[in-house]
């Protein structure tokens, strides 16, 4: 114990505590910054991911012998004057010498008393020791535990290598030998150099599709060197076991090394249903303790089996390797970030000045208001979060800016006035609260503060004519008053130019359908009804957005007080993919197509026609969940059998069904009907590489390209094309131009 003690005062008296602090300072700022980039990249590939969190791990085990390594840089930081150590004068009482420690003094009087002074002794003593240790105790204590979790770590190394010493090797696999044992229940992969996988005992009784997607997935963590990478960040939470930034970048590292391996089994050719099947099947055998967990890496754990199903069944996730090279560029950029971290010192420069009055010059106000501004900022910010009340100008219109795009307009518009009238952006503060206002159908309000935002210095006239969070009130008499009185001139200035640039385009033999959509959009916010409507015709022409563009040829005839016209063409904007029944119900463009007898079935075809998905219902049933959709979409298909919207669902529903044939037809049928030929074409090619039918597949791919599909915008990333490869018709076909 006195030995402990004695460790202790060293280690206290050589700062060690202060320089511990520094590091823990150092290693924090690195685990941050690994956190935030994950934080900022959530549709990153699984690979990318793991290698991010695997960067800051290493970084921080890194950390202390970098900062011993790498040229200083000093950070000077000022203290406060060193002062002359206060001593008793002469005649003075004892109760004197130390005012600021009351406790001492008092032991000190009470020991010139006589009175107990053994035990006041050793009181004394005890604060004299503890005085001089407690920083050097705590930094033993971290350590001590740092040592037991390594030696935690270690033992289970030294258990699984008896396992592998005693397994019986069946196999060997691209140097890797297969070990079956009695003593591991799922597999599991061991060893950096010589890396071996070892397997449940049963492991010849499972079927060949299991197994196959078993050693693809083991196979995965050996090329990947996942081992050597996990003995790394083991290390780091072993020696920085008290932060829980490394224990979070730990759990985020092997859950998405798992994801990695499962994208290169998928990359393989796994059907993503077939491949969950078995994960799900590994996991229900296994025991609820796992004494190799931190040590291995294993197929399937039930802490990440969910996230890991819904990453296999996501259509959208996106699924990269990293090549050596590409490792080789995250490891410098990693360096670049840790080295000068590593390279900080902080120097303590006390003050010359003994007893001057420092002077506040000016620069140094004007800091510390601009650190007041940002803490604020943040303060403002997390009470936002937590429901409080902010307490400057510009936490009420953070406040606000969350209300408006939660959809609580009235609640937002009160907010963007409050921000105003406490002096934070004035003119666009009210102008928000004006559109919040419009939003909520508020056309008074609205006018209002758009009124007040004009007085303010408001003026983006072209902002106010685009802005379509004012079409629920274009037509209300007190907007477009307001308009012709206080922006009369320029309101013209912009119908001028807006049909200048309509008259244009029709003169240029060149052009796109979007800027004719985007012409249309002006022109029908403008009313210049019958412009807009031409406009939209030819972006459909032009292929650009054919549902959008037929919803707002709708309106343009609703409009028009032509409610023949607007639902035949509400009916086209329904059957070529437009959705949005909150929308078609709040509209005021179609006020008068509402009032239609069609209105309602017209509505209950859209409902209808929506696209139902796989992932909308609880686990236990999320493998059903396509099959079901293909069934609710085969009746509509029944219901609406001239709909190629209809057919479209249903090979799309199909095909993640996995149930090829019905995709196929319902793809070539939605063709035949006109509706999204080249995507129709396209899907058709995909499950046709899932049979492993390559020159059927690349046949619908020309054929997809020729209907104007954009083949290298979506292939390359496509899992379903991914046994075309290697085919060598596979790099033209992602490079040529669409229409080719």
């Amino acid at each position: 114990m006195t030995t402990m003690f004695e460790l202790a005062a060293r280690l206290q008296s050589a700062d060690a505590a202060e320089n511990a602090l520094w590091m823990i300072a150092k290693v924090t700022l690195i685990l941050v910054i690994g956190r935030l980039i994950l934080f900022a990249l959530p549709r990153a590939s699984a690979a990318t991911k793991h290698i991010i969190a695997t960067a800051a791990l290493i970084g921080a085990v890194a950390m202390p012998v970098m900062s011993v390594i790498t040229p200083s840089i000093d950070l000077n930081v000022a203290t406060s004057p060193v002062r002359a150590e206060a001593r008793p004068e002469a005649g003075r009482s004892i109760i004197g010498v130390a005012d600021d420690e009351p406790i001492a003094t008092a032991i000190s009087v009470a020991k010139a008393t006589g009175i107990a002074e053994k035990p006041l002794t050793m009181i004394e003593r005890s604060m004299n020791v503890a005085s001089s240790t407690w920083k050097g105790l705590i930094l033993i204590a971290i350590g001590t535990v740092s040592v037991l979790m390594l030696g935690h770590m270690l033992l289970g190394m030294f258990g699984v290598w008896l396992v592998a010493r005693d397994a019986q090797e069946f196999d060997r696999v691209r140097g890797v030998r297969l070990l079956k044992s009695s003593r591991v229940a799922v597999p599991v992969v061991w060893g950096i150099f010589r890396p071996v996988l070892l397997l449940p005992s049963d492991v010849e009784e499972w079927p060949k599709e299991r197994f196959d997607v078993v050693l693809e997935h083991e196979l995965a963590h050996v090329t990947r060197w996942d081992n050597f990478s996990l003995l790394l960040t083991r290390l780091a939470v072993s020696l920085f076991w008290f932060h829980p930034l490394a224990w979070s970048l730990d759990r985020a590292g092997r859950s998405e090394c798992e994801r990695a391996c499962d994208d290169l089994v998928l990359a393989g050719g796994a059907k993503p249903s077939e491949y969950a099947d078995h994960l799900l099947a590994i996991a229900r055998d296994m025991p609820s303790f796992d004494p190799f967990r931190s040590v291995t890496l294993a197929m399937s754990r039930k802490s990440q089996l969910e996230g890991r199903l819904l990453s296999i069944l996501g259509k959208d996730v996106v699924r990269r390797v990293f090549s050596a090279r590409g490792v080789a560029v995250a490891c410098a950029l990693a360096v670049a970030v840790i080295a000068p971290v590593a390279a900080m010192r902080v120097i303590a420069e006390p003050s010359n000045e003994k007893d001057k009055t420092p002077t506040i010059k000016e620069a140094k106000l004007k800091s510390d208001s601009e650190i007041e501004v940002f803490s604020d900022a943040i303060g403002d910010f997390v009470v936002t979060r937590l429901g409080g009340e902010p307490s400057t100008a510009r936490g009420w219109y953070e406040r606000a800016y969350d209300l408006y795009h939660d959809e609580h307009y009235v609640e937002a518009a009160a907010a963007f006035r409050r921000a105003a009238d406490e002096g934070f952006k004035p003119a666009t503060s009210l102008y928000n609260a004006a559109c919040s206002h419009a939003l909520a159908e508020n056309p008074a309000g609205a006018v209002a503060e758009l009124s007040r935002a004009l007085d303010a210095g408001w003026d983006d006239v072209d902002k106010i004519a685009e802005d379509s969070d004012f079409d629920p009130i274009r037509d209300d008499a007190r907007f477009r008053q307001l308009l012709q009185s206080r922006l009369g001139d320029a309101v013209e200035r912009r119908k001028m130019q807006t049909v200048d640039k309509y008259n244009n385009l029709r003169t240029v033999k060149v052009k796109k359908g979007d800027e004719w959509y985007e012409v249309g959009l002006d022109l029908l916010r403008l009313r210049k009804l019958d412009e807009s409507i031409d406009a939209f015709q030819r972006s459909i022409a032009n292929n650009e957005k054919n549902a959008s563009a037929m919803y707002n040829i709708a309106c343009a005839y609703s409009l028009k007080n032509d409610p023949a016209n607007g639902m035949a063409w509400l009916r086209k904007a329904v059957e070529n993919g437009y959705s949005g029944d909150h929308h078609m119900m709040e509209d005021s463009d179609i006020a008068l197509l509402r009032k239609q007898p069609a209105f309602d079935e017209l509505r209950d075809m859209a409902k209808n026609l929506e696209l139902r998905g796989c992932c909308d219902g609880p686990m236990s049933v999320i493998f059903d969940n396509w099959r079901q959709s293909a069934r609710h979409h085969a009746a509509v298909t029944k219901k609406y059998p001239q709909s190629g919207r209809a057919w479209f669902n249903l090979g799309f529903t199909s095909l993640q069904d996995r149930d090829f044939p019905a995709a196929v037809d319902a793809f070539r049928r939605s063709i035949d009907l006109g509706y999204r030929p080249g995507t129709s074409a396209y899907n058709i090619a995909c499950a046709h590489a899932l049979q492993k039918q390559n020159d059927a597949a690349f046949e619908w791919l020309e054929r997809a390209r020729t209907a104007g599909f954009d083949i290298a915008d979506h292939a390359e990333d496509d899992e379903d094309l991914d046994a075309l490869h290697r085919d060598p018709r596979w790099k033209d076909i992602v490079t040529r131009p669409a229409g080719s």
